[in-house]
């Protein structure tokens, strides 16, 4: 299972944004399933007021699969929330892929924006490496995944940009259904730039899949269950904990 297919998975749990009305500090997990064996556990922690975010969030490799996939990954974020939208203002990513560890940080000037990219060991130069002109107004990961909490205009509310320090995705909802106790979405993730080619043909670029989510309070969703179909099988993330 790449990476990647993790990623687009906890992509679809983040819903966009809108300001913040009151303080909220809250803990999630999510377990991610594929071909129904266990993949791993999403674990997220967010706090956030009027105006300010912070998250940490942790992926950790189903002990079914160490042997074969020996990975897991820590992000963090923090930044402020105006005029509806989130501006982060830092960004770290660690990830370890068997012996190897990589960390990133994501530095951003005041409107938001991606202005420098730090990576130890330093990222080896590819022919389709992004420039940061090409990623302005994108936000990380672990922002999109602060914005959880945020109050949004609807459930299905998303449109959003999300850049991790090399590649560039996408991701949409709109309402599949319109049952006030069982709000359902439909969603597209989208590679957008950064990647191969061969991960950019038409059959490989997007992915569509269904999301199910709960109302936790006026204007405000959190996803509960994501589900796709992916070549390995059906692939579902569970929320498991509130």
């Amino acid at each position: 299972m790449k990476k990647h297919a993790f990623f687009a998975a906890a992509l679809a749990l983040l819903p966009s944004v809108s300001s913040a009305a009151e303080p909220v500090s809250e803990s999630l997990a999510y377990r991610a399933y594929i071909g129904g064996l266990p993949l791993g556990t999403l674990n997220i922690k967010i706090a956030m007021d009027q105006d300010r975010y912070a998250t940490n969030a942790r992926f950790d490799i189903a002990s079914l699969l160490s042997w074969v996939l020996d990975t897991d990954a820590r992000a963090s974020s923090s930044g402020v929330i105006n005029n509806g939208g989130a501006v982060p203002q830092s960004f770290d990513y660690w990830v370890r892929d068997g012996k190897k560890q990589r960390n990133t940080e994501m530095r951003f000037d005041v409107a938001g924006n991606a202005s420098e990219v730090l990576a130890d060991p330093i990222f080896r130069k590819r022919s389709y490496d992004l420039t940061l002109d090409q990623v302005k107004g994108a936000i990380d990961p672990a922002t999109a995944i602060a914005m959880l909490s945020a109050p949004r205009d609807g459930a299905c509310n998303v449109d959003m940009k999300v850049f991790d320090g090399r590649k560039l995705h996408r991701v949409t909802m709109e309402p599949l259904s319109v049952d006030p106790k069982k709000i359902r979405c439909s969603g597209r993730y989208e590679r957008l730039a950064g990647f191969k080619d061969k991960y950019m043909t038409p059959e490989r670029r997007s992915y569509t899949f269904k999301a199910e989510l709960e109302q936790i309070g006026p204007n405000r969703w959190r996803p509960v269950r994501v589900k796709a179909k992916t070549k390995f099988g059906n692939a579902t993330v569970l929320l498991t904990e509130n």
